[in-house]
């Protein structure tokens, strides 16, 4: 298999993201038989660099090097590790059941033959046939009991892990516990088989296609960085790693990259930066971007700039297969903004103590102290509302590109046709960055197209994108503002989050408390906001603790122009 940079970039970003360090190298990469970075496996391995300590994992599976049962311990050591770091992480990152699921099911359906007829094959099938509530379905007893004691909980520590697995290897089989590899029980050698492969080495060498140092695994394909025998990984890092973020300029660097240039100079962005990277999002930073980049990129970000290009090209088509469909969603969004602003616009006639004097109400002021006998004439809304749209493009919206440019771009070209100011943004975190990226703003009639730039990638610090993108509404003029995140409110973030001088993990209740309080404080502050939700049934209790009732749930485009129509027209209707 021939790995390109690209992927174990890919792979790399996985693991950095999910660990919250984006200097680490665990010593593994995971791939599938198309030699893709595997999503689940890696953000996986880089969750469990939070739990455990590598160090004494890599010392322990590097005791397997050479053994009778190599590969049967190194499958298991995997599941082992899989169930109990799964068990730490289902509660803080709300993405992680999907994913398991999601890959438990691919898995299932596409097991390789191969792997599928050796032990350690039926039982990792087993276990994921565990992970969807299904029997294991294995027929061995002693196979049944094997893999009930291989899913470790996530109760143990590194050590207390450790301890597990061995004895588990030690029962079933002939490891030694405490053992380095040289002392456990060995294959038999055999010379041919060697030399053939050095020969066949030999000719990719010479045809210039040497292959990465992958071997087969029931998981899928692991590129071991610090090599079968234990060496150091610095060799196997990708040029990527070596340029790595472990610098904040480095880090910037990566990320103007990646995102494109600055949407202001170093000055303004440090500005905003301290301004709202403070409290709970104090150790964040903030990247506001149009997305321009700076010229041709090489590797690794190079390849995503092309395939965000093509992402692009892809919403565009998908778009324009259901344009009926979706030019009927923007008429129909039209006519209810419309009505709703038309109430608003009509001219309310008010008591007050100026104005038009009223004859019939002098005797108010004579007798009952009212200074309010005359009419004022106050007009209508029209020219007073502005609008934010906020787009999540965080990993977790990765298979819905195509449904949230669409529905971006419906909402903006409705309200550009009733002349109502709209800025559209798009937000995702990588690296302890909070990266906004503007589309379109509020003058830019013409620029709603560029909604299909949208691209999903990194993780999302809800509560931080509320604030930055508040702040930034106080340019406009209007007296009356609404800012409307399309999310699927699965908050999470590498950086965590301080509170009363504690730190905690940037997910589950926690950001879900953050993105209620930051709500709270907008809506003091008058600003409007709504939320149209694309995420899961589950999930309601915490969209409604975050939004009260100014939310709604959309599941398909089908019904979106009714839905968003009607949340809209109510919030209008009560400016």
């Amino acid at each position: 298999m021939i790995l390109t940079e690209f992927e174990k970039r890919r792979a790399a970003n996985l693991i950095w993201n999910a660990a919250g360090d984006y200097t680490i190298s665990p010593g593994f990469r995971i791939y599938d038989e198309d030699g893709r970075a595997d999503l689940y496996w890696n953000s996986m391995i880089g969750a469990s660099y939070r739990h455990y300590d590598w160090k004494k994992l890599k010392e322990f599976y590097n005791s397997f090097h050479e053994t009778v049962d190599q590969e049967l311990y190194e499958n298991f050591f995997w599941i082992a590790l899989e169930n109990a770091c799964y068990g730490k992480e289902k509660s803080l990152r709300p993405a992680f059941p999907e994913l398991r699921r999601d890959y438990a099911e691919r898995k299932l359906k596409n097991f390789m033959p191969g792997i599928a007829e050796s032990r350690d094959g039926w039982i990792t099938e087993g276990h994921f046939r565990r992970v969807l509530g299904e029997d294991s379905g294995l027929p061995d007893l002693v196979d049944r009991k094997l893999l009930s004691e291989i899913e470790l909980g996530p109760e143990l520590d590194t050590e207390q892990w450790i301890a597990a697995l061995s004895r588990t290897l030690q029962k079933y089989f002939t490891y030694l516990p405490g053992k380095p590899a040289a002392e456990q029980k060995h294959r038999r050698k055999l010379l041919i088989p060697q030399l053939f492969s050095l020969l066949r080495r030999k000719g990719r060498r010479e045809r210039g296609t040497e292959l990465s140092p992958v071997h087969q695994l029931a998981i899928g394909f692991s590129e071991e960085l610090m090599g079968r025998g234990g060496e150091d990984g610095s060799p196997f890092r990708t040029h990527a790693e070596r340029y790595a973020a472990v610098t904040e300029a480095g880090l910037r660097n990566y990320i103007i990259s990646y995102f494109g240039l600055p949407l202001y100079d170093e000055a303004r962005s440090r500005e905003l930066t301290e301004r709202y990277c403070r409290g709970s999002h104090s150790g964040c930073r903030l990247h506001f971007t149009r997305g321009r980049m700076q010229g041709e990129e090489k590797g690794f970000v190079g390849r995503m700039h092309r395939e965000m290009r093509a992402q692009r090209e892809r919403n565009l088509q998908a778009f324009h297969r259901e344009e009926a469909r979706n030019r009927a969603a923007v008429s129909e969004l039209v006519r209810r903004i419309r009505n709703a602003l038309l109430r608003q616009m009509e001219a309310e006639t008010l008591r007050s103590g100026s104005g038009e004097l009223c004859a019939s109400r002098i005797f108010r002021a004579l007798y009952c102290g009212d200074s309010r006998i005359f009419d004022r004439t106050v007009p209508g809304a029209d020219g007073s509302l502005s609008v934010d749209l906020l787009l999540d493009a965080s990993a977790s919206q990765q298979r819905r590109m195509e449904v949230v440019s669409a529905q971006g771009y419906i909402i903006a070209e409705s309200l550009s046709r009733c002349r109502v100011p709209v800025r559209v943004w798009s937000y995702s975190s990588m690296g302890g960055y909070t990266i906004l990226t503007l589309f379109r703003d509020y003058r830019e009639r013409e620029r709603n197209e560029e909604i299909f730039r949208y691209f999903t990638t990194g993780a999302n610090r809800d509560g931080l994108a509320l604030r930055a993108v508040a702040g930034q509404m106080e340019e406009s003029e209007a007296e009356h503002r609404i800012l409307i995140l399309l999310t699927d409110e699965k908050p999470n973030d590498m950086v965590k989050l301080k509170s009363c001088g504690e730190e905690q993990a940037y997910a589950g209740p926690a950001a879900v408390s953050d993105c209620a309080e930051e709500v709270h404080k907008l809506r003091m502050r008058g600003i409007h906001v709504l939320c149209v939700y694309t995420g899961l049934e589950e999930d309601l209790p915490d969209v409604r603790r975050i939004f009260q009732q100014s939310f709604v749930r959309i599941r398909s485009l089908d019904r979106f122009a009714s839905a968003v129509g009607g949340l809209l027209q109510g919030e209008i209707r009560r400016l």
